[in-house]
């Protein structure tokens, strides 16, 4: 054995007996999700949850990166859009800060996440729908809409 091999042999030993001794920030074994419970959920998708498994197959399910996806990915469906119907067309609101306001460029920002799932999620498709909808006509400026919120 070579200088440079019993050097890569002692670092992966130090490195394996370190990761042995100390919980490694890189596994999210056992961590409860922070998602609400699935009947307090303002909006589920099929589709989003489909990418949710299907990411933590690819990262490893047991990884930190898995379980933040997990928890990250379907917040803004999870906690601040309401779908609804208006004059029989989608009407979609997304709570875009710290009070009950709908920003046009920030809503945007929030649901573009799940625009490549909408072929596959009609209810989905709905909803980013009533996004546009709500962010292109004069339901912006009409505060009546506002309010009925």
């Amino acid at each position: 054995m070579n200088r440079r091999n019993a050097l890569a042999v002692a670092f992966a030993g130090v490195v394996g007996a370190a990761a042995l001794r100390w919980p490694s920030p890189l596994f999210a074994a056992g961590k409860p999700t922070k998602r609400p419970a699935p009947a307090d959920r303002k909006f589920v998708s099929a589709a989003v949850e489909s990418k949710i498994l299907e990411v933590k197959r690819f990262l490893g399910v047991e990884s930190q990166l898995a379980w933040m996806f997990e928890n990250c990915f379907p917040n803004t469906l999870d906690t601040t859009v309401r779908l609804g119907v208006l004059g029989g067309e989608p009407d979609t609101f997304v709570i875009t800060g710290d009070i009950p306001a709908m920003w046009l460029r920030d809503s945007t920002a929030q649901v573009w996440p799940y625009l490549s799932l909408v072929a596959r999620d009609q209810h989905l498709k709905a909803l980013i729908t009533g996004v546009i909808i709500s962010t292109t006509t004069e339901r912006v400026a009409s505060s009546s809409t506002i309010s009925r919120r």
